[in-house]
């Protein structure tokens, strides 16, 4: 009989083991489809002078880059391509991108170069060589940081136990986390005149099964597309 409930415990402690680990893997299945609603803009960013000046930069909207800049005064209609220079990597001097590996560095700068031109291809159509009627867009990498991602959630989580988040530090940002910096500048191709610039920095939160570089793509996707969006609308203008 004792056998009997001991057999009967035991079986119920491996039903409810299985139970929780398939909870776990539904809740980190679906908030690793959020990969967007997980970063958030950092509070400060530095300097690297790869920008023509720094003067004028203003800080941003909520949830916008840090610091931005618009010529009050620009008249988008009359620039018929754009020159999307490839994408340097200028590191802050108290960045720890340093101790990196220079490929990893040059395949970021490519992957993020990539998403701007597929981003703003159906917009303006690329040019190679900038004329007259040609806008430049500069950027610049300034600062990574690869995330440590959680993983082998279920081998090491005991029984009982929750996917806890990462804990944010005096700077606002989460420890452990992915973070990238980047500078932004668009140009008149054939002046130099600025129209408009940024430098915005990106910090992601601790999620189950993410890679070491997955909080920077997402951020080069989200600088892409806010691009595209904003020369849409300066397009239109009237």
């Amino acid at each position: 009989m004792f056998g009997t409930v001991r057999q009967c415990d035991a079986f119920v402690r491996y039903i409810g083991a299985i139970i929780l680990k398939t909870l776990i893997i539904i809740v980190s299945f679906v908030f690793g489809l959020m990969p967007a609603c997980a970063s958030h803009r950092a509070q400060a960013v530095g300097q690297t002078g790869f920008l023509q000046h720094y003067e004028h930069l203003k800080p941003g909207e909520e949830d916008g880059a840090v610091m931005v800049y618009r010529k009050p005064d620009a008249d988008m209609r009359g620039y018929k391509n754009i020159v999307i220079d490839p994408v340097k990597v200028v590191l802050r001097a108290d960045s720890d991108a340093r101790s990196l590996d220079l490929e990893e560095l040059t395949d970021l700068a490519k992957t993020f170069h990539e998403e701007l031109v597929k981003e703003i291809a159906p917009i303006y159509p690329m040019a190679s060589v900038a004329g007259p009627e040609s806008m430049r867009l500069r950027v610049a990498i300034t600062d990574v940081v690869p995330g440590s991602p959680v993983r082998g959630v279920l081998s090491v989580l005991p029984v009982g136990a929750a996917i806890s988040g990462a804990t944010k530090v005096a700077t606002g940002e989460y420890a452990d986390v992915g973070k990238v910096e980047v500078e932004m500048e668009l140009v008149d191709a054939a002046s130099g005149e600025r129209l408009g610039a940024a430098v915005d920095r990106r910090v992601g939160t601790k999620m189950p099964f993410r890679g070491s570089y997955d909080d920077a793509m997402d951020a080069f996707s989200l600088w892409a597309r806010r691009i595209a969006s904003g020369l849409t609308m300066a397009r239109a203008q009237t």
